[in-house]
């Protein structure tokens, strides 16, 4: 009787219990993965979908990033890749010097990649690409045409301790590394290095380790090979500063060019650099500055070698508000040494090994050779997707005894006169991310010629009008 009791009483505590827990709200199921939440970036190899692994029946375009080939080792492939249609628009493009007629290039790049991952220490990426240019005066540029190649193609291996990873990277690779090496976005085909890089961490540091050739980009099918006269071995790292949000980094590098040219004329060139950097961001404000100096020597063509020993620097510093548009005040200032005196035994002509055609403005109109600037501009952001940048260029050369160059090294201002101020260029760029696969981009640059420029005959203002619009997945 006891036990029937004691049973039944047991019952009644649990019943009620048991109907709570069902009526209680239960936590809400995780929302499934969009692909919004994954960002193309600049460089597509950068871009990471490994945490897909645990998500099952994928939907488009997600089912393309994440194709699993053996779930438990981690092996998984990942596809993607992108079409771009742009317009360069120049008129009166010498400055009316001698009347060059106006032209509009028409630039298509196409390109596919497969990125395969072999478990979680190695893996491979593979991306095609081709190119067409119609329109441009006098000519195509070096990178602007090209049937299929090899855009890239090289092999991962990760080794290490979790928190001191290494990566090894073995094969024909883009490189983004501040001003020094960047990926040459204005042509069709990217900078590329045929070469091997190490990332790592070590005592707190962050390590960049490069040896590789310049990508040489010929026209015909799967013809790219590495350019023996131009390689470089460079070695970069930063590490944290006692102001949180900013470091400070330090790059030593030599490249080695058998065909630059300076007005004391062309010849093989080794030239190493030294260069501190401080960077970061903190409470809106924002700063990137960069001091170089340069050595070694440059032997032209049966002549004695001249001992190269040349300086730059720029900064970049802004101010970004909290208001409506979020606008960001910045002012950016350059200074690239000439050649003082182009009669000693002496090179004092600054140079980038490979830099960012249109670091200046969009028109790419001059190299960081021989000029200084500053430019005052602002960036606002009606939408998180929509942004515009106005601004002012105002340029000098540096010295008038040596000459103003364009970016593949032409002098658009020979040794001479006594003039520096080479040009105003004001400028406008609209961005627009339309959606996760769609980016519009629009650029004028106004370029008024300055008293050097016009003591050359160069005399009527260069206008330059861009627009394109990429498609990538």
């Amino acid at each position: 009787m006891m036990r029937s009791v004691m049973l039944a009483a047991g019952a009644a505590l649990v019943v009620p219990y048991a109907a709570a827990a069902q009526d209680a709200p239960q936590p809400p199921a995780p929302l499934p993965p969009r692909i919004d939440d994954f960002p193309i970036k600049l460089l597509r190899s950068d871009e990471d979908y490994a945490r897909l692994g645990g998500q099952k029946d994928l939907r488009f375009p997600l089912s393309l990033k994440y194709v699993p080939l053996d779930r438990d080792a981690g092996v998984f492939a990942s596809f993607g890749g992108e079409y771009r249609l742009k317009s360069d628009s120049y008129f009166l493009p010498d400055f009316g010097r001698r009347n060059a007629a106006d032209f509009t290039s028409i630039q298509q790049r196409f390109l596919l990649h497969t990125d395969l991952h072999l478990g979680g220490e190695v893996r491979l990426f593979v991306q095609l690409g081709a190119g067409t240019e119609s329109g441009r005066l006098p000519g195509p540029r070096v990178g602007d045409r090209g049937d299929p190649d090899l855009a890239q193609a090289f092999v991962d291996i990760g080794f290490g301790a979790q928190a001191r990873r290494w990566r090894l990277r073995i094969g024909r690779q883009e490189v983004a590394l501040g001003r020094y090496v960047a990926i040459r976005e204005t042509t069709n085909f990217r900078r590329t290095f045929d070469g091997v890089r190490i990332d790592g961490a070590a005592a707190g540091f962050n390590v960049i380790g490069l040896a590789a050739r310049v990508t040489r980009n010929k026209t015909a099918a799967f013809d790219d090979d590495g350019d023996p006269g131009d390689y470089i071995y460079l070695l970069q790292a930063d590490h944290a500063l006692p102001l949180k949000g900013f470091r400070l980094g330090m790059t030593a590098y030599q490249r080695v060019n058998r065909r630059p040219t300076y007005s004391v004329g062309q010849g093989v060139e080794r030239r190493r650099s030294l260069g501190v950097r401080v960077f970061g961001a903190r409470n809106g404000w924002d700063v990137d500055g960069q001091v170089s100096y340069q050595f070694g020597h440059l032997t032209p063509a049966g002549q004695p070698n001249l001992a190269i020993s040349a300086w730059g620097g720029a900064l970049e510093g802004g101010y970004t508000l909290t208001t409506t548009w979020r606008p960001r005040l910045a002012f950016r200032v350059d200074i690239a040494g000439g050649d003082a005196d182009p009669n000693d035994a002496r090179l004092n002509t600054f140079d980038l090994p490979y830099p960012n055609l249109s670091y200046l403005t969009d028109a790419a109109l001059f190299a960081p050779r021989n000029v200084r600037d500053i430019q005052p501009f602002v960036t606002i952001s009606p939408t998180a997707r929509f942004s515009l940048t106005a601004g002012a260029q105002f340029l000098w050369r540096t010295t008038t005894a040596d000459g103003v160059y364009s970016p593949v090294n032409i002098q658009i201002l020979r040794p001479g006169g006594t003039a520096h101020y080479v040009a105003t260029q004001p400028y406008a760029r609209v961005t627009w991310h339309m959606n996760h696969f769609v980016d519009l981009q629009a650029a004028v640059v106004h370029a008024m010629p300055g008293e050097a420029l016009e003591d050359s005959q160069a005399r009527k203002a260069l206008d330059y009008v861009a627009a394109s619009a990429s498609v990538r997945f």
